[in-house]
């Protein structure tokens, strides 16, 4: 029983010790600290530099490819947006018949279908249905420089040749000829050579190409 006794009270005279000295530990660890706190701040002052507090972080969201994504920055730090990149997006957007008809009507231009329709589907009617915006603005952009009337006859409808920039693709539209646009075509753009089937072409300062087929002007916009 004493033997028992005895173990039990070294066993407890050990912990206490132990604990003694963990809190003696901790004590000095934080005295450490506040003295380098107390000697940063001292040093700061002598030198007459103010302390900066870090600049806010607020959170803005970004639309890519139609998901919505979220980017934290600081406001010392904020996003740069790459114009030239929000205007590709927006030149190749795609708008209805109705839409494109609009514009060009608001700024003078007119439209006409030989059938006297607008189904993208038959080749004898006149659609600007899935036209790039692009390609609307620059045909607005042709009648101001030119000073010209312009008659869209041709957009979207089936019947034209296949590829990428195409009819079809919303890349190209036809215009009908008159001593006006073929001139300013001819002064103000440069001739390129002739086409496989005989028209000639002229392509312009930022790559639009103007072929002069013998009832109207088949025209690429880039």
């Amino acid at each position: 029983m004493f033997l028992a006794g005895g173990l039990f009270r070294e066993k407890s005279i050990d912990m206490w010790i132990r604990g003694k000295v963990r809190l003696m530990v901790v004590a000095l660890l934080g005295l450490e600290i506040s003295i380098i706190a107390l000697a940063s701040a001292a040093s700061a002052a002598s030198t007459g530099e103010a302390r900066k507090s870090p600049p806010p972080v607020t959170r803005t969201y970004a639309i890519e490819g139609g998901i919505q994504t979220g980017h934290w920055f600081t406001t010392a730090d904020p996003p740069k947006v790459d114009l030239k990149r929000v205007k590709t997006r927006q030149a190749a957007v795609r708008i209805s018949h109705t839409t494109a008809v609009g514009r060009l009507r608001n700024a003078g231009l007119r439209w006409k279908s030989t059938g006297g329709c607008a189904n993208r589907r038959l080749r004898y009617c006149t659609s600007l249905d899935s036209v790039r915006t692009a390609t609307i603005a620059k045909i607005i952009e042709l009648k101001r420089d030119s000073g010209c009337k312009i008659m869209v006859t041709g957009g979207t409808e089936a019947g034209h040749m296949p590829g990428r920039y195409s009819h079809e693709h919303g890349y190209k539209l036809d215009i009908s000829l008159s001593p006006c646009v073929d001139r300013h075509i001819a002064t103000s753009h440069t001739r390129v050579g002739t086409r496989s089937d005989g028209s000639p072409l002229y392509r312009s300062s930022d790559g639009t190409v103007f072929a002069k087929e013998s009832d109207h002007w088949d025209i690429l916009f880039r």
